[in-house]
């Protein structure tokens, strides 16, 4: 699968973009992300917020110790603010993860069900919950549902990429980043992948402790 979607990738940018397909072939093959479960993606992401991947990681690592071994809605709540605090989360973001888990509800079965509709329906609805901005969305679309078509915008390391790279002007507007993606539809999340590759880096909150 990994490399007959890599091969389809290939062509697809031979055909709409040398430039990239050119920085691609200085790279092997890259998997797509595996789906993981919503709710523990989520707060991992909001954990790794502003943070390097190390930091992100050692954070949640502490918050999953916090709640038992198992992050669920349930396991935060009981886990409670002083609980996060004490892991490592900042105040705000202790606030985000206990809204995220009245969101997710009991078993997260409605955050469960709101990821079987299509991205994007539900992106707007994941960009009103608290802590939730476009970067932490579309990390949730990449890494954790395992979406092939997702592109970041907010980004650093991704439009640090674009303009070392594919010669875009420094500090654009997201629109600009996300304009120049569209041609790697429909496989953008692949293409976010080689560019974060072609740093050596990857986005905080999205790697396994």
């Amino acid at each position: 699968m990994m490399k007959r979607l890599d091969r389809e990738f290939r062509a697809h940018l031979a055909q709409s973009d040398p430039a990239m397909c050119n920085l691609v072939k200085q790279n092997p093959a890259l998997a797509l992300p595996a789906p993981r479960p919503p709710f523990e993606g989520l707060v991992r992401i909001v954990a790794g917020q502003q943070l390097s991947v190390k930091a992100a990681s050692t954070v949640f690592a502490r918050v999953t110790e916090a709640c038992g071994g198992i992050v669920s809605p349930e396991s935060v709540q009981r886990c409670g603010p002083l609980g996060l605090r004490a892991a490592g989360l900042s105040q705000a973001k202790v606030l985000s993860v206990l809204a995220l888990s009245e969101f997710a509800g009991p078993e997260a079965r409605k955050l469960l069900t709101a990821c079987e509709r299509p991205w994007d329906e539900i992106r707007p609805q994941f960009l009103a919950l608290r802590g939730i901005g476009p970067w932490s969305a579309d990390m949730f679309a990449m890494f954790v549902l395992g979406l092939p078509d997702v592109f970041a915008s907010g980004d650093l390391g991704l439009r640090m990429a674009m303009e070392r790279h594919l010669g875009l002007a420094k500090n654009q507007k997201p629109a600009i980043y996300d304009r120049r993606a569209l041609v790697w539809a429909p496989y953008r999340t692949l293409a976010c992948l080689h560019l974060w590759e072609s740093l050596k880096v990857s986005p905080a909150g999205t790697a396994s402790p």
